[in-house]
């Protein structure tokens, strides 16, 4: 009987250290006590473990019973629900130690051992010096790379090392965020990674704490992610419509070049007939404006390597335009608002319309002092596109003010349309032309003034 007694004690000893030890587990585990013991249980201390219980019981208890919180463990989904533990817990990372203050928001904690409980976001906006940007749930700060100029990364290697890729099959933006701003690439190894608004996600590995924004304007070229930036920057290859790469200097030739693109990363060029906050393209009735659409926004927000100030806002007959050091910005219509495009530069001659660069020089109200970038003689530029279906642009240059005939004819001679009949001023014109109903077919467009003519043909392909 007494040896009953002795075994009776043990167990209950061991009953007791049992319930200890679980409850002191709940605070070994990043925002444990939002759950305490249903943790790791399926209702309760005592009640069977959650798969998240089970986990922590097999493979990450210490010799002495203590929970092994890290990254390995953080990464593990322990409910098949789609979230890691970590995510669910606000620690994605596992960084989170014993004893210190509980990570990211216990708003936001979900159990790891309960495939009914996800995570409602897991892309987030959070404040900081930089003003809003965008973190994983854990409050990380994310990345853009402004070598990723097209919807690719070029990041390999120790680039990769230094800047980890985010990825998650499921967004769940949080407030402030747009579903439709996120996407994923795959990447030249196969694996995945997230983007917004076009531009891949990374990690810095030096940021070691949630909050952190070391990577902030690192060479130059790596960015904090944010929802709202009027402008970016790229570097990149420039490729005109003609097919030919261009350098800086808009001569050919290979050069990465730094140049300025919208929050999506499109491109932004200026007009070299432009003056000092005055847009000189833009016709009143907009109807020039989808071969060079202006930028429209109301917002200024720059990287933190830009100095912002040099940003304005002018109106062009009731829109808003963007400008930088007093040069208008404006979109290529053929660059179809696409990532990586820069069409323009060679339209209709190379550097009429120069990409946007950070080191522009300032505009001035003296009239036509770029002239001498300016074409110096008659010109008649293949319209663009070519084919084309049903309208395209086309471009000439008067060195002198000139009455000015611009008609269409079909293979017969016979006068199909006449775009301009007119005096123009000297410098670049564009005209649109609408062939909506016309056949399909070899057509012929020709310009002529006092002191020049010159024929082109273009293809109509419906």
């Amino acid at each position: 009987m007494k040896k009953i007694i002795q075994i009776l004690i043990i167990l209950l000893f061991a009953f007791l250290f049992n319930v200890n030890a679980r409850d002191f587990r709940v605070g070994q585990v990043p925002n444990g006590n939002k759950f305490s013991c249903n943790t790791c249980h399926t209702n309760g201390g005592g009640t069977p473990r959650n798969s998240f219980g089970q986990l922590i019981e097999s493979q990450y208890l210490d010799g002495s019973g203590n929970v092994i919180w890290n990254e390995e463990i953080a990464m593990i989904d322990s409910d098949g629900d789609g979230f890691t533990n970590g995510e669910e817990l606000q620690d994605p990372h596992g960084t989170w130690e014993t004893n210190t203050q509980a990570p990211g928001s216990s708003n936001l904690v979900t159990n790891p051992g309960n495939n009914g409980s996800t995570p409602t976001q897991n892309v987030i906006l959070a404040t900081s010096e930089y003003g809003e940007i965008l973190t994983d749930l854990g409050g990380y700060t994310l990345y853009y790379f402004v070598n990723d100029a097209f919807d690719a990364s070029v990041c390999f290697d120790q680039c990769e090392t230094n800047w980890p890729v985010y990825y998650k099959e499921n967004i769940l933006p949080g407030d402030g965020l747009n579903q439709d701003d996120f996407a994923s690439i795959t990447r030249l190894d196969g694996s995945k990674q997230t983007t917004y608004k076009g531009w891949p996600l990374y990690y810095f590995f030096n940021d070691t704490s949630p909050g952190d924004v070391n990577g902030e304007n690192i060479n130059g070229v790596w960015f904090v992610a944010k929802p709202d930036y009027s402008v970016m920057l790229v570097n990149n290859q420039l490729v005109g419509h003609d097919g030919i790469e261009y350098n800086s200097n808009y001569e050919q030739g290979q050069e990465t070049v730094k140049y300025f693109v919208d929050g999506y990363g499109r491109t932004l060029y200026t007009f070299i007939n432009d003056e000092f906050n005055k847009n000189k393209f833009t016709k009143e009735d907009f109807s020039n404006n989808p071969v060079w659409p202006i930028y429209e926004t109301e917002n200024i927000v720059a990287p933190s390597s830009i100095d912002a100030s040099l940003f304005n806002i002018i109106d062009v007959f009731g829109k808003k335009q963007l400008t930088y050091n007093g040069w208008p910005l404006y979109y290529f219509g053929q660059d179809s608002m696409m990532r990586g495009k820069n069409k323009g530069i060679s339209f209709p001659a190379p550097g009429v319309w120069p990409v946007a660069i950070p080191s522009l020089d300032i505009a001035t109200d003296i009239e036509n002092e770029n002239v001498q970038s300016i074409p110096q003689s008659y010109m008649l530029s293949q319209n663009y596109p070519n084919p084309f279906n049903p309208t395209t642009t086309i471009s000439f240059n008067l060195v002198e003010k000139a009455n000015v005939k611009l008609n269409v004819y079909n293979v017969l001679g016979q006068l199909i349309s006449t775009l301009i009949n007119s005096e123009l001023s000297s410098g670049l014109h564009q005209v649109n032309f609408d062939a909506n109903e016309m056949q399909s077919g070899t057509y012929f467009y020709k310009i002529e003034t006092d002191n020049f003519s010159e024929v082109k043909k273009m293809v109509l392909l419906k």
